[in-house]
Formats: C-alpha cells, sequence, structure tokens
C-alpha cells in the first residue's frame, strides 16, 4: 500500500470514532499561567515536638487544627492547604518564587492567661528551629526559622490600664516572603517535603498553627 494511502487512513474518522480530541477538556500543549501559591497548615503543639511535616496531609484528610477558638481533629479545607495529593502535585507545574510562614495561636484574647506570651512563644519557634525543603531528595533550601518571613506579623500592642495583659495582632493583607534568588521550579508528579525541626524541645504556652506558603507562578492545561 502506498504511504499516502497509509497516512491518510490514519487520518480518517474511523481512526478516532468519538472525535475525542477535538472535544478534549484540557490542552496540555497550550497551558495557561496563573499566580497561585501552594500552602499547608500544619498543628505545633503546646508540649512541643523535634519535628513537623508540611505537605504531608492532602486535602480530605484528617488533622489535628485550630478551629473556631479549639483544637480538634477537622478534615483539611481549602483553608488549611490547596495540594490535592500528599507530597505531590501530578497535573500542574510550579515555579516556587518564595517560602513564608504564618504564626496562628490558639486564642488572642485579652481574658486568656497565654496571649500575653504569644510574641514569646512565636520568637521560640523562630529562634528554636530550621527548615528543610527538599524536591525528590534533593536539599533546596536549609535555613534557621529566624530568616524564614512572617506574612502575618505582629505590628500592634494594647494592654489593659494596669498593663498586666497584652494582646498582639496580625496585619492581614501584608505578605511579604523570604525571596529565592533563582526560582525553582516544581515538575507535575516529583515528590517534594518541607520540615521543620526544633533543638530540644521548644514548648509553648498554648497550641500554634503554622501555615507555610509558598509564593509561585502554577502552570496547568488549558
Amino acid at each position: 500500500m502506498p504511504a499516502y494511502v497509509v497516512q491518510n487512513s490514519l487520518r480518517s474518522p474511523q481512526s478516532d470514532p468519538m472525535s475525542a480530541a477535538q472535544y478534549s477538556v484540557t490542552n496540555p500543549q497550550r497551558p495557561e499561567d496563573l499566580s497561585q501559591p501552594l500552602y499547608d497548615r500544619v498543628e505545633y503543639p503546646k508540649a512541643g515536638t523535634s519535628q513537623i511535616s508540611f505537605f504531608s496531609t492532602q486535602l480530605g484528610q484528617s488533622a489535628n487544627l485550630i478551629t473556631a477558638g479549639a483544637t480538634a481533629s477537622k478534615v483539611k479545607t481549602k483553608r488549611d492547604t490547596n495540594l490535592d495529593t500528599s507530597g505531590v502535585v501530578p497535573t500542574k507545574l510550579y515555579q516556587f518564587i518564595g517560602i513564608s510562614v504564618v504564626y496562628i495561636p490558639l486564642q488572642q484574647t485579652y481574658t486568656a492567661a497565654a496571649t500575653a506570651s504569644i510574641g514569646d512563644d512565636i520568637m521560640r519557634l523562630k529562634y528554636g528551629g530550621w527548615l528543610d525543603f527538599k524536591i525528590i531528595d534533593k536539599p533546596i533550601l536549609q535555613t534557621p526559622l529566624a530568616l524564614i518571613t512572617e506574612s502575618n506579623p505582629i505590628t500592634a500592642l494594647s494592654t489593659t490600664v494596669n498593663a498586666s495583659t497584652a494582646i498582639g495582632t496580625g496585619q492581614s493583607g501584608f505578605s511579604p516572603m523570604y525571596k529565592f534568588g533563582i526560582p525553582i521550579t516544581l515538575n507535575p508528579f516529583e515528590s517534594f517535603s518541607i520540615v521543620m525541626n526544633f533543638d530540644g524541645t521548644v514548648t509553648v504556652n498554648q497550641e500554634i498553627d503554622i501555615l507555610l506558603i509558598l509564593h509561585a507562578f502554577m502552570r496547568r492545561p488549558t
């Protein structure tokens, strides 16, 4: 059979009877790029721990987190993470440009005994630990937590008349970050991990959730 006959037969409607390619929902050949961080929220216990891992519990799975002023097991929602598969992103490519954290104390009311210690608790964590970021088994960033920028640093203080209690508040919408000098690419299906390690037992006065944000551009099929 002549070559052109074979070629034309492969392109005939019979080779794709449903015209699937024509009605495909996604088009990997024409991706779109969006500004979209990858984030995850993990609890740091009051009694302390030697290590906490991010991006290890995916969306829809249960984790111990602060909700409505109490710590309890809850199903992770988009408030807590946007990772669909633990430790990997199967269908999207991310280019990370920086990293930051948000420290979320259990309570911040002026009547709570631990409120006056919020600032001290955060500094204990920042000065007592270090971060290890890997893609597959390759170290990407290893640095003391004190160098990782807070997205909502305490910016205001108020006290009672006798100055016996104090409360600090974070600044919403303020999102600085530790910038990567060179953007870091995470390809689809590449495993990655971010772990905070703490020397000794860093205790705090109340449970604190830590929200870690990888500031990024996301590429996905159109």
